[in-house]
């Protein structure tokens, strides 16, 4: 009986004895092997290096270096280890011989004289065995590579970013051109990657299409990519194989595709991309509704609306920076105490929780209701620091209080906030004199600044969110604020947006952001 290959499969035969190299090579190409030869260990390293082999046919003793070296090399080599190494020999044939090539890496020992199908069988067997080795490791390596293409779909923020990773990471597993299609607000979109492109090209198509496709494998009945999706889908040409992605309803909602023949293997990977998808693209729907709620939760702990003085011109401004549905505690407040006065605060309850919130919810609530009274400053700050100790106590939250008078007069409390931004006829200048934070056992008396307040004079109170950012110190920000409030022009409004364009929101921004800005009018 003789051997045959499981598939395909070149044979590299090193003897330096060229009857013995005939004779093995006549015998692997009768039985369909592709076949290179070798006379010394050099030449057998460098074929090696240079073409790709599937099994060595390697002499014990060899002219220049010893068959068992050029065994240890190619074991050690990552590129070539799983290469299997069958040694012949007619002169090493005492049991310690065969002991010492097997445990040095060998996979296989034949003594000569060597019968034809004793060899063609053990070179099958040793083939045999060396494909599924190496099927299981290119699984091994594809669950590897689905495993960190999964994270990143997960991570995925938005819908493009999704159908991004999922082609790239299809693309990497697979070694091969992927598409993502989806349907999202009624409209198609589609996602092509190869493995060797950076970033996969993005696409609409119609909707209908991307239905079509996905009935037509669900049936089994998609052999290649309509003409219509041609040039959408140029990479993927021949044989195409997909799978469908459903909602909760198991209605398709897009589906994935690949270029190339496909395994049973490949088609439970591929179902498990599409998988991963759904769960993903269900998880951010259920994140933007989450965050929407919070969002408005959020927003209706704030006021309405900021009254409009015929003495003060005032905007505010809050962003929720980020997608997170965690609500922030940072807070502001205008409200006009009597026709000659008015407060504007800016605060921040330190964390990011519903627990931030609510606190932060009543010490609003309760500032009012001191202000109402009229309170001064300094003694709501006294009254909201005993709130937090005796029903709070461990939280801490920061707060700057400015009453703005007909007369022109500004008086300042702050507790641990930023401070404040005046510009007026003296220049641009922080307003310095901050107390302790609230939430703090402290004896001593939270400072009051006066300052005159000008007709066309600004005063901005913010939130850290604005002027903080994780790769520089916040003397930076510090910096950017006063300079854009030192240059901004026109109505508080724009005054409002000029900062936030200029100083706020970016991709490094990680906090939440509140701008309180009130400009005198003039009489």
């Amino acid at each position: 009986m003789t051997g045959t290959p499981p598939s395909p499969a070149t044979v590299l035969v090193v003897d330096d004895a060229a009857g013995s190299r005939l004779v093995f090579t006549n015998w692997l190409r009768r039985a369909g092997y592709q076949v290179l030869e070798a006379e010394t260990g050099a030449q057998a390293l460098d074929q090696l290096s240079r073409a790709q082999v599937d099994l060595v046919v390697l002499d014990v003793h060899l002219p220049d270096i010893s068959g068992l070296e050029v065994c240890d090399q190619i074991k050690r080599n990552r590129a070539t280890a799983s290469i299997p190494v069958l040694h012949v020999s007619a002169t090493a044939t005492a049991a310690d011989d065969r002991s010492r090539a097997l445990n040095r890496g060998a996979d296989g020992y034949l003594i000569e004289p060597i019968e034809r199908d004793e060899m063609l069988a053990t070179v099958t067997s040793l083939l045999r065995y060396h494909e599924a080795r190496r099927t299981a490791e290119q699984l091994a390596s594809r669950l590897e590579r689905l495993h960190q293409a999964t994270l990143l779909m997960n991570a995925a923020p938005t819908l493009t970013e999704l159908m991004q990773f999922t082609s790239s990471g299809l693309a990497s597993v697979f070694g091969t051109a992927a598409a993502v299609l989806m349907i999202s607000d009624a409209i198609g979109r589609v996602a092509v990657a190869s493995p060797n492109q950076l970033e996969p090209e993005l696409a609409e198509c119609p909707t209908e299409q991307v239905l079509e496709l996905a009935s037509a494998v669900r049936r089994g009945q998609l052999e290649s990519v309509p003409v219509d999706l041609a040039k959408v889908l140029a990479g993927l040409t021949g044989s195409v194989h997909g799978s469908v992605i459903g909602n909760p309803l198991g209605e398709p909602i897009g589906l994935l595709l690949l270029a190339g023949e496909r395994t049973p293997e490949d088609d439970l990977i591929l179902d498990h991309f599409a998988q991963a998808t759904a769960v993903t693209l269900e998880n951010q729907r259920l994140y933007a509704a989450e965050h929407k709620i919070a969002l408005t939760l959020q927003r209706a702990m704030l006021p309405a609306s900021v009254p409009q003085p015929d003495y003060l011109e005032i905007a505010v401004r809050y962003l929720a920076v980020g997608d997170s549905v965690e609500i922030g505690g940072d807070f502001y407040d205008a409200l006009t105490l009597d026709d000659e006065t008015t407060l504007v605060a800016v605060g921040d309850v330190v964390g990011h929780s519903l627990r931030a919130a609510t606190v932060m919810a009543e010490l609003r609530h309760s500032l009012r209701a001191f202000a109402s009274v009229r309170m001064p400053a300094e003694e709501i700050m006294s009254r909201l620091n005993a709130i937090l100790l005796e029903s709070h106590p461990g939280l801490t939250a920061t707060l700057c209080i400015a009453e703005l008078h007909r007369s022109g007069e500004l008086r300042m409390v702050n507790a641990g906030h930023i401070a404040p931004v005046l510009r007026d006829s003296r220049g641009v200048r922080y307003l310095a004199g901050n107390g302790p934070l609230l939430g703090l056992r402290s004896t001593k008396p939270m400072p009051v600044v006066t300052e005159t307040f000008e007709p066309d004079a600004v005063v901005v109170l913010v939130t850290d969110g604005l002027v903080e950012r994780r790769d520089e110190n916040i003397e930076v920000g510090l910096g950017r604020l006063r300079d854009a409030v030192a240059t901004a022009t026109g109505s508080a409004i724009e005054l409002c947006e000029r900062i936030l364009s200029e100083v706020g929101a970016g991709d490094d921004t990680f906090d939440d952001i509140a701008i309180v800005v009130a400009r005198g009018r003039r009489p």
